[in-house]
Protein backbone atom coordinates (compact mmCIF):
# COMPACT_ATOMS: atom_id res chain seq x y z
CA UNK A 1 0.00 0.00 0.00
CA UNK A 2 1.44 3.45 -0.97
CA UNK A 3 2.35 5.94 1.67
CA UNK A 4 -0.50 7.88 0.30
CA UNK A 5 -3.22 5.57 0.83
CA UNK A 6 -1.62 4.75 4.78
CA UNK A 7 -1.88 8.33 5.80
CA UNK A 8 -5.54 8.93 4.10
CA UNK A 9 -6.33 5.65 6.31
CA UNK A 10 -4.52 7.27 9.24
CA UNK A 11 -6.19 10.51 9.31
CA UNK A 12 -9.59 8.19 9.49
CA UNK A 13 -8.79 6.07 12.73
CA UNK A 14 -6.42 9.04 14.82
CA UNK A 15 -7.45 10.89 17.78
CA UNK A 16 -6.73 13.56 20.07
CA UNK A 17 -6.94 12.84 23.83
CA UNK A 18 -7.08 15.29 26.13
CA UNK A 19 -7.16 14.73 29.99
CA UNK A 20 -9.34 17.25 32.23
CA UNK A 21 -9.84 17.75 36.00
CA UNK A 22 -13.33 19.51 35.69
CA UNK A 23 -13.07 22.57 33.37
CA UNK A 24 -8.82 22.39 33.61
CA UNK A 25 -6.94 20.65 30.81
CA UNK A 26 -4.10 18.32 32.50
CA UNK A 27 -2.49 16.24 29.82
CA UNK A 28 -3.33 16.00 25.87
CA UNK A 29 -1.70 13.19 23.72
CA UNK A 30 -2.95 10.96 20.87
CA UNK A 31 -4.75 7.11 20.16
CA UNK A 32 -5.85 5.17 17.31
CA UNK A 33 -9.35 3.68 17.12
CA UNK A 34 -8.73 -0.30 16.85
CA UNK A 35 -12.31 -1.65 16.67
CA UNK A 36 -15.78 -0.38 14.83
CA UNK A 37 -17.33 0.41 18.41
CA UNK A 38 -14.49 3.35 19.42
CA UNK A 39 -12.20 1.55 21.64
CA UNK A 40 -8.82 3.07 21.24
CA UNK A 41 -5.47 2.27 21.84
CA UNK A 42 -3.06 5.05 23.71
CA UNK A 43 -0.17 5.71 25.91
CA UNK A 44 -0.74 5.12 29.33
CA UNK A 45 0.76 8.14 30.37
CA UNK A 46 -1.70 10.14 28.56
CA UNK A 47 -4.18 9.52 31.06
CA UNK A 48 -2.14 7.66 33.78
CA UNK A 49 -3.31 9.96 36.28
CA UNK A 50 -7.84 9.33 35.57
CA UNK A 51 -7.85 8.47 39.61
CA UNK A 52 -5.70 10.83 40.99
CA UNK A 53 -7.55 14.05 39.96
CA UNK A 54 -10.94 15.15 40.78
CA UNK A 55 -14.02 14.90 38.68
CA UNK A 56 -11.82 13.42 35.72
CA UNK A 57 -12.99 13.36 32.12
CA UNK A 58 -11.39 12.00 28.67
CA UNK A 59 -12.19 13.86 25.76
CA UNK A 60 -11.63 12.89 22.43
CA UNK A 61 -11.43 14.13 18.90
CA UNK A 62 -13.08 12.41 16.07
CA UNK A 63 -14.88 12.83 13.06
CA UNK A 64 -18.24 10.70 12.06
CA UNK A 65 -18.55 9.22 8.36
CA UNK A 66 -19.98 12.72 7.12
CA UNK A 67 -16.87 14.45 8.59
CA UNK A 68 -18.46 16.39 11.85
CA UNK A 69 -16.26 16.56 13.97
CA UNK A 70 -17.33 15.25 16.93
CA UNK A 71 -15.73 15.28 20.96
CA UNK A 72 -17.07 12.34 22.87
CA UNK A 73 -16.07 11.68 26.53
CA UNK A 74 -13.97 8.09 27.10
CA UNK A 75 -13.64 6.04 29.94
CA UNK A 76 -9.85 3.79 30.88
CA UNK A 77 -11.20 0.10 30.55
CA UNK A 78 -7.41 -0.80 31.14
CA UNK A 79 -4.39 1.23 32.36
CA UNK A 80 -1.49 1.50 35.02
CA UNK A 81 -0.66 -1.98 34.37
CA UNK A 82 2.31 -3.68 35.70
CA UNK A 83 3.81 -7.27 35.86
CA UNK A 84 5.99 -9.08 37.76
CA UNK A 85 8.18 -10.55 35.04
CA UNK A 86 11.00 -13.27 34.48
CA UNK A 87 13.85 -10.85 34.19
CA UNK A 88 16.09 -11.17 37.24
CA UNK A 89 17.93 -7.58 35.97
CA UNK A 90 14.66 -6.01 37.30
CA UNK A 91 13.84 -5.22 40.73
CA UNK A 92 10.13 -3.48 40.03
CA UNK A 93 7.50 -4.70 37.87
CA UNK A 94 7.54 -3.78 34.43
CA UNK A 95 5.17 -0.94 34.05
CA UNK A 96 3.48 -1.46 30.46
CA UNK A 97 2.89 2.09 28.97
CA UNK A 98 -0.42 1.50 27.07
CA UNK A 99 -3.73 1.39 27.63
CA UNK A 100 -7.11 0.62 26.49
CA UNK A 101 -10.06 3.48 26.32
CA UNK A 102 -14.10 2.64 25.46
CA UNK A 103 -16.74 5.91 24.77
CA UNK A 104 -18.55 6.30 28.25
CA UNK A 105 -21.95 5.84 26.29
CA UNK A 106 -22.58 3.67 22.31
CA UNK A 107 -22.39 5.55 19.71
CA UNK A 108 -25.47 5.84 17.03
CA UNK A 109 -22.52 4.84 14.32
CA UNK A 110 -20.03 2.76 13.21
CA UNK A 111 -16.09 4.08 13.53
CA UNK A 112 -13.29 3.64 11.09
CA UNK A 113 -10.70 1.19 12.69
CA UNK A 114 -7.02 -0.04 11.93
CA UNK A 115 -6.35 -3.65 11.95
CA UNK A 116 -3.62 -5.17 13.75
CA UNK A 117 -0.77 -7.24 12.88
CA UNK A 118 0.36 -9.37 15.45
CA UNK A 119 3.42 -10.35 14.10
CA UNK A 120 6.36 -8.79 16.08
CA UNK A 121 8.50 -6.37 13.35
CA UNK A 122 11.51 -6.90 12.35
CA UNK A 123 14.94 -4.68 12.03
CA UNK A 124 14.97 -2.80 8.88
CA UNK A 125 11.39 -2.93 8.56
CA UNK A 126 9.62 0.45 6.91
CA UNK A 127 7.02 2.05 9.15
CA UNK A 128 4.99 5.47 9.68
CA UNK A 129 3.92 6.91 12.77
CA UNK A 130 1.46 9.31 13.08
CA UNK A 131 0.34 11.58 16.10
CA UNK A 132 -0.98 15.01 17.04
CA UNK A 133 3.07 16.49 17.86
CA UNK A 134 3.34 19.59 19.83
CA UNK A 135 6.10 21.04 17.63
CA UNK A 136 3.40 21.35 15.04
CA UNK A 137 1.39 24.34 15.39
CA UNK A 138 -1.07 26.99 13.51
CA UNK A 139 0.61 30.38 12.98
CA UNK A 140 -1.87 31.23 15.95
CA UNK A 141 -1.17 32.67 19.34
CA UNK A 142 -3.25 33.62 22.09
CA UNK A 143 -1.47 36.13 23.05
CA UNK A 144 -1.28 37.81 19.85
CA UNK A 145 -5.21 37.15 19.15
CA UNK A 146 -6.91 38.28 22.08
CA UNK A 147 -6.87 41.50 24.05
CA UNK A 148 -5.87 40.40 27.08
CA UNK A 149 -6.02 43.79 28.67
CA UNK A 150 -9.77 43.21 28.94
CA UNK A 151 -10.25 42.20 32.85
CA UNK A 152 -12.73 39.29 31.53
CA UNK A 153 -10.20 37.68 29.41
CA UNK A 154 -7.20 38.43 31.66
CA UNK A 155 -9.11 36.00 34.17
CA UNK A 156 -9.88 33.39 31.14
CA UNK A 157 -6.22 34.06 29.85
CA UNK A 158 -4.87 30.02 31.01
CA UNK A 159 -7.94 28.79 29.54
CA UNK A 160 -7.93 30.38 26.18
CA UNK A 161 -4.79 28.61 25.75
CA UNK A 162 -5.07 24.99 26.81
CA UNK A 163 -8.33 25.63 24.59
CA UNK A 164 -6.49 26.39 21.38
CA UNK A 165 -4.05 23.68 22.10
CA UNK A 166 -5.97 21.19 22.34
CA UNK A 167 -8.79 22.16 19.81
CA UNK A 168 -6.50 23.36 17.16
CA UNK A 169 -4.16 20.67 17.31
CA UNK A 170 -2.50 19.18 13.89
CA UNK A 171 -1.89 15.65 13.16
CA UNK A 172 1.26 14.69 11.32
CA UNK A 173 3.09 11.77 10.10
CA UNK A 174 6.21 10.49 9.93
CA UNK A 175 8.12 7.71 8.75
CA UNK A 176 10.85 5.41 10.24
CA UNK A 177 12.69 2.13 9.95
CA UNK A 178 12.59 -0.40 12.78
CA UNK A 179 16.23 0.35 13.97
CA UNK A 180 15.87 -2.22 17.14
CA UNK A 181 14.09 -4.55 18.19
CA UNK A 182 13.74 -6.18 21.77
CA UNK A 183 11.30 -8.54 22.74
CA UNK A 184 9.12 -8.32 25.73
CA UNK A 185 7.28 -11.81 27.35
CA UNK A 186 4.91 -11.41 30.00
CA UNK A 187 4.18 -14.27 32.20
CA UNK A 188 1.80 -13.13 34.92
CA UNK A 189 -0.91 -12.90 37.13
CA UNK A 190 -3.46 -9.78 36.37
CA UNK A 191 -7.00 -9.65 38.24
CA UNK A 192 -6.99 -13.62 38.48
CA UNK A 193 -5.93 -14.07 35.30
CA UNK A 194 -3.11 -15.51 33.65
CA UNK A 195 -1.72 -13.62 30.98
CA UNK A 196 0.76 -14.61 28.66
CA UNK A 197 1.97 -12.55 25.88
CA UNK A 198 4.88 -12.07 23.50
CA UNK A 199 5.56 -8.50 22.53
CA UNK A 200 8.42 -6.16 22.02
CA UNK A 201 9.49 -2.36 22.08
CA UNK A 202 10.75 -0.88 19.04
CA UNK A 203 13.51 1.90 18.23
CA UNK A 204 12.41 3.39 15.35
CA UNK A 205 14.99 6.04 13.88
CA UNK A 206 12.68 9.46 13.53
CA UNK A 207 11.99 11.47 16.49
CA UNK A 208 8.03 12.47 16.95
CA UNK A 209 7.63 14.83 20.04
CA UNK A 210 5.18 14.95 23.19
CA UNK A 211 1.98 15.04 21.95
CA UNK A 212 1.92 12.05 19.55
CA UNK A 213 2.07 9.94 22.66
CA UNK A 214 0.09 7.33 22.06
CA UNK A 215 -0.09 7.53 18.45
CA UNK A 216 -0.13 4.08 15.76
CA UNK A 217 3.04 3.34 14.57
CA UNK A 218 1.87 1.25 11.12
CA UNK A 219 3.32 -1.28 8.43
CA UNK A 220 3.24 -1.23 4.81
CA UNK A 221 0.12 -2.71 4.66
CA UNK A 222 -1.27 -0.03 7.12
CA UNK A 223 -1.48 -2.01 9.89
CA UNK A 224 -0.79 -1.41 13.10
CA UNK A 225 1.93 -3.08 14.72
CA UNK A 226 2.95 -0.80 17.92
CA UNK A 227 1.89 2.39 20.35
CA UNK A 228 3.92 5.43 20.53
CA UNK A 229 4.99 5.72 23.78
CA UNK A 230 8.75 8.15 23.50
CA UNK A 231 7.24 9.74 27.09
CA UNK A 232 7.67 6.80 29.20
CA UNK A 233 11.65 6.14 28.73
CA UNK A 234 12.19 9.15 31.17
CA UNK A 235 9.86 8.24 33.35
CA UNK A 236 8.69 4.30 33.78
CA UNK A 237 10.27 1.66 34.83
CA UNK A 238 12.54 -0.60 33.44
CA UNK A 239 13.63 2.75 31.70
CA UNK A 240 14.32 5.24 34.41
CA UNK A 241 17.17 7.59 33.99
CA UNK A 242 17.98 6.14 30.18
CA UNK A 243 17.78 8.65 27.97
CA UNK A 244 16.40 8.51 24.37
CA UNK A 245 18.96 8.28 21.60
CA UNK A 246 18.74 11.12 19.42
CA UNK A 247 16.55 11.05 16.79
CA UNK A 248 14.60 7.94 17.45
CA UNK A 249 11.43 6.77 18.73
CA UNK A 250 10.48 3.91 21.27
CA UNK A 251 7.17 2.08 20.89
CA UNK A 252 5.37 -0.73 21.98
CA UNK A 253 3.77 -3.74 20.23
CA UNK A 254 0.17 -3.32 20.66
CA UNK A 255 0.24 -7.03 21.97
CA UNK A 256 1.46 -6.03 25.29
CA UNK A 257 -2.69 -4.65 26.33
CA UNK A 258 -4.90 -6.12 23.69
CA UNK A 259 -5.10 -9.24 25.79
CA UNK A 260 -7.17 -6.84 27.88
CA UNK A 261 -9.73 -6.24 24.95
CA UNK A 262 -12.37 -8.25 26.21
CA UNK A 263 -12.84 -6.35 28.90
CA UNK A 264 -14.74 -3.50 26.37
CA UNK A 265 -17.06 -6.02 25.66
Amino acid sequence: MSKIKICKKLEKVTVKIALFSGDQLKNTGTGVVVRNDGVILTANHVISDFKKISNPKIIIITKDKKDKVLHLEYVPVLHNVSFDVNMPQLLTPLEIDLAILKPKQKTNFEFKYIEMNDDIALVGQDVLMDGFPDELKLPLDAEDGFNFNNQELSEKREEIKQSLKFFMALRMAKSGMIGATHKININGNFNSKEIEVEGASYWIDNASTFGASGGSVVDDEGKLIGIMCQKALTKLPPYAGMKIPSGSTMALSHKLITWGMHLCD
